[in-house]
């Protein structure tokens, strides 16, 4: 009789501890929630408040942006313009140019968007 009431009760603790919790699901799906990103159109879906904050955080941190921002617009207001009112080709494919190996950067500046803080 002890040994089946002890069978049972390790049988009892085996089936509680290895069942799946479902708090661990809520956490496994808010996480990949968090993870899928949505992709924004820089003209369209960001405010220009934010905007501005991304062109000079680029600025600072990739060199050749600034100066390819420099040599074409007094502000970023204009910068602003002559990328998303203008839809200046020219000036575009510069400032891709200077973008093209800053990943890193652009990952930053992206980030400081997306921060609580703001």
């Amino acid at each position: 009789m002890q040994t089946r009431f002890l069978f049972c009760l390790l049988a009892t603790i085996t089936c509680v501890q290895c069942r799946p919790s479902s708090e661990a699901d809520a956490t496994t799906s808010e996480e990949s929630d968090a993870a899928i990103e949505q992709e924004k159109d820089f003209c369209t879906d960001i405010q220009k408040a934010d905007q501005l904050i991304f062109l000079g955080c680029l600025g600072e941190l990739v060199p050749e942006a600034a100066q390819v921002m420099t040599d074409n617009g007094d502000n970023f207001e204009s910068i602003l313009e002559k990328i998303c009112g203008e839809k200046d080709i020219r000036y575009q494919a510069q400032l891709i140019k200077a973008l093209e190996m800053s990943d890193d950067a652009i990952e930053k500046c992206s980030e400081l968007l997306q921060s609580p803080t703001l």
